[in-house]
């Protein structure tokens, strides 16, 4: 079972992709800021990061400069509904794998975690 990290602030947003992804057989841990996330990742191993970009304590762009410095091969999926094309163009610059925007399409949502867990096995 591939295990995931989400990090979303919006409990509402981040419970309901964790519904949709553990029906999809995942297993999902949720944290709420940026700093949740890297202290989670620096203990566990993790198959993918899915991330918001606007978190208290620590935002989505520090969280992947901080997990490239100790994970540069994580699959990075960030969900932002603050996104424009210089944002994009620096995340791009930071190795994240893919980019989607909000509000989250659930089919498409999926299907993009299901190609990034894919090329995973791959590997």
């Amino acid at each position: 079972m591939k295990r995931i990290l989400l990090a979303e602030d919006d409990r509402n947003l981040s419970r309901s992709i964790d519904i949709l992804l553990t029906l999809e057989g995942y297993q999902v841990i949720s944290v709420y800021n940026g700093e949740e996330a890297l202290n989670k990742l620096l203990k566990q191993k993790y198959d993918m990061l899915i991330t918001d970009i606007v978190m208290p304590n620590m935002n989505g762009i520090e969280l992947v400069k901080k997990i490239r410095l100790v994970n540069p091969t994580i699959p990075i999926l960030i969900v932002s509904g603050r996104l424009n094309e210089a944002l994009e163009q620096e995340l791009l610059a930071l190795n994240v794998t893919r980019i989607l925007h909000k509000p989250i399409k659930p089919n498409e949502f999926r299907q993009t975690v299901d190609e990034i867990v894919a090329n995973i096995m791959e590997e």
